[in-house]
This record gives structure tokens, sequence and C-alpha cells, in this order.
């Protein structure tokens, strides 16, 4: 059986409160949850400072409503976690918690079966628009394919000089994953910020289990390695194997085209897209398009999923702090675009082209949009 994410069950839940467990074990799970935050969260102390005593109570009303009506754990737990307003750090149910809501899941699918579910069909894209034009959409970094496109595209882009990339839907995925767009979009060295390991003894023992029972020598001494170092550092942060706080960013080529670039973004990119589009914008090919910030998401990251006690929920945390912190904050803020586009926005364009991004190429061909 599926997932289901908690949005989901809170649904069920406003149509027909259902809960087979005992006091106990909802007040068992929820003070798993805020325990395990409270001692690892790498934000913790940050968003909860100047207001612990308001933030206490709070949690201890959550408390007294789980124990006056035990049915209400999910939306209990589930507000607690987006008190934090991270993008990283959410709830999902497990097969076990979706069997003790299995009534309350069959009837909404019933009701749900008259709705009509919205959808999105941004395609990953790759076209010449003319001959000094080219185009890619890039709706996700969570596989290869994006490196992919530009390498099976390589001629196309680099015989233009302008090159537009639509950002848009992308939460990111992997900084390994953009690699062949940041050899398109370099234009000098920039600096690159490292992260932190919160070294807690909860995350010490999540390392050791993983490097204990991967089958992979290579990722098992990996995990070893950081686990030797968090031990070492227990209490504080310490940084990622391998890994400088700051380092310079160089490569070998600057590439003649595309010699203008803009990048349009959008509200949901988060994470490796965000981190797409700060390293990006280090570049003088590069323009910043949209008409909202990103969603602000990517100073804390690695996040690692953790199974509550009674095996209803599955907490996904993250486990690093950025090292440009404090200094240089995204999360609830974003990465800001530099020009506005003057359209409504439109995510159902499948791989079509639409006025927003020829709007885009004019701006970099240098053309007025009255011209």
């Amino acid at each position: 059986m599926k997932k289901a994410t908690l949005s989901f069950i809170l649904a069920c839940l406003a149509i027909c409160p259902t809960w087979s467990q005992s006091k106990e074990e909802a007040l068992a799970e929820f003070d798993w949850l805020t325990g395990y935050i409270q001692r690892n969260y790498p934000g913790y102390e940050n968003k909860t400072k100047g207001s612990e005593k308001e933030w206490n109570e709070w949690v201890e009303d959550k408390r007294k409503a789980i124990s006056l009506q035990p049915d209400t754990v999910v939306a209990c737990m589930d507000e607690y976690v987006r008190k934090f307003n991270d993008g990283h750090m959410y709830l999902q149910m497990t097969h076990e918690g979706i069997v003790a809501f299995n009534d309350v899941l069959q009837r909404l699918r019933a009701q749900q079966k008259t709705h009509a579910q919205k959808s999105y069909n941004m395609y990953y894209t790759a076209k010449a628009m003319n001959d000094s034009t080219y185009f890619l959409r890039i709706p996700s970094f969570g596989d290869d394919t994006a490196n992919k496109l530009v390498r099976d595209n390589w001629d196309s882009i680099t015989s233009r000089p302008y090159l537009i990339v639509d950002l848009r839907l992308n939460g990111g995925g992997n900084d390994e994953y953009f690699s062949e767009l940041m050899r398109l979009v370099y234009s000098k060295p920039y600096w690159r910020h490292g992260v932190e390991l919160y070294a807690t003894p909860d995350f010490l023992s999540l390392y050791r289990r993983i490097a204990a029972e991967n089958a992979d020598k290579e990722w098992a001494e990996w995990y070893t390695e950081m686990a030797d170092s968090v031990e070492k550092h227990l209490g504080g942060y310490v940084l990622r194997p391998n890994m400088q706080r700051k380092n310079l960013v160089s490569q070998d080529t600057v590439y003649t085209n595309p010699r203008k670039i803009g990048l349009l973004i959008h509200g949901r990119n988060a994470s490796s897209a965000e981190q797409f589009i700060l390293e990006a914008k280090e570049s003088d090919k590069v323009t910043l398009f949209g008409n909202e910030n990103t969603r602000g998401v990517i100073d804390l990251s690695n996040v690692y999923t953790i199974t509550s006690p009674k095996c209803w929920f599955k907490l996904a945390i993250p486990t690093t702090r950025s090292c440009r912190l404090p200094k240089i904050a995204i999360d609830g803020i974003g990465i800001s675009p530099q020009i506005s586009i003057p359209y409504e926005e439109s995510l159902q364009e499948k791989d079509n082209i639409g006025e927003e991004i020829r709007y885009i190429e004019q701006v970099l061909r240098g053309i007025k949009p009255s011209d």
C-alpha cells in the first residue's frame, strides 16, 4: 500500500474523526515527535529563540488536546511540524498508520471520485526556438535527465548566443544533476559554501546503523567516517567529510555561446533547484526572470527519514546547516527574480513555448516588447 501524505489524512479527519488506538499510544507518538525534533532539528534553537515560553505553552496545549481526544494526534503532529515552516521537514503516514485509518481512508476515496484532481504538465523540453535562441525546460533535478538533455543537445545549444532555461516546478533533487547546466552557465570563479553536520547522539546512531547495513563498501566507509567525526563533536556542528566551509569553484572553459542566459524561476523552486540558481546567478551571463521568489528551502538540508516508535509515521528531517549562515540566509525568504514577466503564469504548457518565454527572448536580445 502506498504512503499517504498528512494533508490527505487531515482531510479524512475533517470528514470523520476516528481513532482506534489508546490515548497513551497517541501521546507517546506526539512526545516522540516533539522530543526528536527538539534534540535533532538544526533549526530548532534559532526558530524558537526568544519565544521559548510561548512555544512550550503551545506544545502543551496540543498535548492536552490529544489527551482529551486522541483522534486529534495526526492534526496536532502535522501542525507542530508545519510550525517550523521548513519544506525539508515533514511527516508521512506509514503502512501501519494507514491501516489504523483504514475506514476513514475508504470514505475519502469514495468522495474523491467526484472531484477532478489538479495537475501540472510541464515536460522536460529541449528545442531550438530559432537560429539564435535555444530553449530548455527542466522541471526536476531528481535524476540525470537534465544532464542528459544538455549533453544530447550540446552542439545546438552552444551554436546559439541565447539560452532560456525554464525551471518552474523544479523542487530540487541532487546537486550532481545540474553539473552540465553549470558548464554552460559558468563565466568566472565563484564561492560555494559547504554544510555542517548537526552532531547529535540520535544522528550518530543513524550513521552507525547505515554504515553497518550498507553493502557498498565505499559508502559504508564514508558513513563510518561521518559517524566518527560526529562522535568527536557531539553537541555541536562539524563539517561533512571532505568538505570545506567555503571553496572557490573554477572551470577550465568559459563557452562563447550561449553568451546570455535567462533563467525562469518560480515559487516552487527549492532545495537543489535553489542551489543551482544561487550558483548560476554568479555568472555574468545569467539573468533571473519570474514573478515570485523561490520557496526558500535550502539552508537546512541533507534529509533523512526516521520511523516513529509505533511505526505510524515517518519524519523527514534535515541533518545539516549551510555554512552561508547566518550571513546569507535563504530559508523563509527565497531568491528574488531580477526581471518580472508581464504575463499570467501557465503551468499547462506540456512541451510548448508560451508567451512568457517569448518575452524573455526579447529581453535577452535587447528588443523592447513593443518593437
